[in-house]
């Protein structure tokens, strides 16, 4: 009608999406806010011990998360072009129970009161207190994210030329290792980032097998996640500058999963 005012329309959704990305983004200023503000500890900033349980950190996740991608690549691919519920299901347990759990039973696994923890301990093979028992446990929690990343990506991908190849004679595994492959690069990549981001976090598993590791290179260092709970436990300012230096290493690594992922999507790789 003429004279009438059209009322603007409120985008509801944007407005609860901005408000849901603030209450993911509160905590972190917060931390950031106070623990380089009103609770700054200055020598804990880039304390020693800090930075090197945060390289002890990227190493092992880097680590973990490569020795993932060379043995669960296979499975992801298997689950894309073969839905199996019994794999699938046991993909998803890690994923689904709490991670100190995983801790509890690589510890099982290593005790020389079971069979195979009594081989491993003959063979001189221990998890305990050890650089294998950090990467064991980050691999055990971050595969699931690894693989069902991958798995989707797999499902992308036009199986034409995989169909085209066995129509040859071809195993599913030599399409898979010779053709499949030199398309996934990309995927496996940007997969394989996001996994060392998760691996990055972890917590329980990692303090029950090993909380701190001893000989080589970060001999006595414990991951960042757990250096900052024993600060917390005994100097919470500390913890809480400690816990920003933290941010900031993780916050670098995600803005380079997101520009490799932007690359990656400009030439088409994923």
């Amino acid at each position: 009608m003429e004279g009438t005012s059209v009322r603007p329309k409120v985008n509801t959704l944007k407005l609860i999406s901005i408000f849901s990305a603030i209450l993911l983004l509160l905590p972190i200023v917060y931390l950031l806010y106070y623990g380089y503000g009103p609770f700054l500890v200055s020598k804990e900033v880039l304390n020693k011990l800090l930075v090197s349980s945060i390289e002890f950190t990227f190493f092992s996740a880097g680590v973990s998360v490569v020795t993932v991608v060379g043995i669960f690549t296979p499975l992801a691919y298997f689950l894309a072009r073969h839905s199996n519920p019994i794999v699938e299901a046991i993909v998803d347990i890690p994923a689904s129970i709490p991670h100190p759990l995983v801790g509890v039973a690589l510890v099982f696994i290593d005790s020389p009161i079971t069979p195979l923890g009594k081989f491993l301990y003959y063979h001189g093979i221990v998890f305990y207190y050890s650089y294998l028992g950090v990467f064991l446990a980050l691999m055990i929690v971050t595969s699931p994210i690894y693989i069902r990343s991958m798995e989707n990506f797999f499902k992308s991908l036009p199986d034409d030329p995989e169909i085209y190849a066995m129509s040859f004679g071809y195993s599913e595994f030599y399409v898979f290792s010779r053709v499949v492959l030199r398309r996934s690069l990309g995927g496996m990549l940007s997969g394989g980032l996001t996994s060392v981001a998760r691996a990055i976090s972890e917590f329980g598993s990692v303090v029950i097998i090993a909380p701190y590791v001893t000989g080589w290179v970060f001999n006595g260092d414990c991951t960042s996640s757990i250096y900052i709970y024993n600060e917390f436990q005994t100097y919470f300012n500390a913890s809480v500058t400690a816990a920003a230096t933290l941010i900031v290493f993780s916050m670098i690594l995600i803005s380079v999963i997101r520009i490799v992922n932007y690359l990656l999507q400009r030439r088409g790789l994923i």
